[in-house]
């Protein structure tokens, strides 16, 4: 009898924890929401902080003026002027910024200019350098957007020579590998000479709308 008294005892405290292991665990407590960023002192730091140099956005919105009388008579003064000294002659010598061969080059009448690398034009080829970026006189200079109406401006060159440049070493090495390579190359020049840079007609005319497919 007194076995079978303590059976129960000692069953409970076999199986108390078992019981505990299985048990479903307490539910967590909720989780407090997130704290916004924006609400945090860290938010004002881009704002608060600012270079010297870095100019205070404003506050509205900027409104750009279409037509302004002022300074559309001055530009229309500039014009005429520009277009008095053309049709009188009296620009002086222009000159021009043309866009070839991948380079901008400053040129005048006369003036050489030799292309580096394959190109096509033969020798005696008169050619019409189309891609201005400006042309000046003595009083006045014509800026392009990126560049100038090719009706406007006409700079014409012919090719007068096609050669060679000096010889080249190229050499290389490369350390504790036994390679050693010595070449010699020389590059293809192409020399052209501007004859002429005019202005056709008044600045401000209308031009044919013929050609706006190509790419300027």
């Amino acid at each position: 009898m007194t076995t079978l008294a303590g059976f129960p005892r000692l069953f409970g405290l076999a199986v108390r924890p078992c019981v505990r292991g299985i048990a479903p665990a307490r539910p967590c407590e909720p989780s407090r929401p997130a704290f916004p960023l924006w609400r945090s002192s860290v938010a004002g730091y881009r704002t608060r902080y600012r270079l010297p140099w870095f100019q205070e956005p404003p506050t509205y919105r900027e409104r750009v003026v279409e037509r302004d009388p002022e300074r559309e008579k001055l530009a229309s003064d500039v014009v005429g002027r520009i277009n008095e000294l053309v049709a009188t002659d009296a620009t002086g010598r222009l000159f021009a910024v043309v866009y070839l061969g991948g380079m901008r080059h400053k040129v005048t009448d006369g003036d050489v200019v030799t292309v580096s690398g394959h190109w096509p034009p033969r020798t005696g080829d008169r050619l019409a350098l189309e891609k201005v970026l400006l042309v000046g006189g003595r009083d006045f200079t014509l800026v392009g957007r990126p560049i100038l109406n090719r009706e406007l401006v006409s700079v014409d060159a012919t090719v007068v020579q096609k050669t060679l440049s000096h010889t080249i070493t190229r050499f290389r090495f490369r350390q504790r590998k036994q390679f050693r390579r010595l070449n010699f190359y020389r590059i293809h020049r192409t020399m052209i000479r501007i004859d002429s840079v005019r202005i056709n007609g008044d600045v401000d005319e209308k031009r044919e709308v013929e050609g706006l497919d190509r790419v300027y």
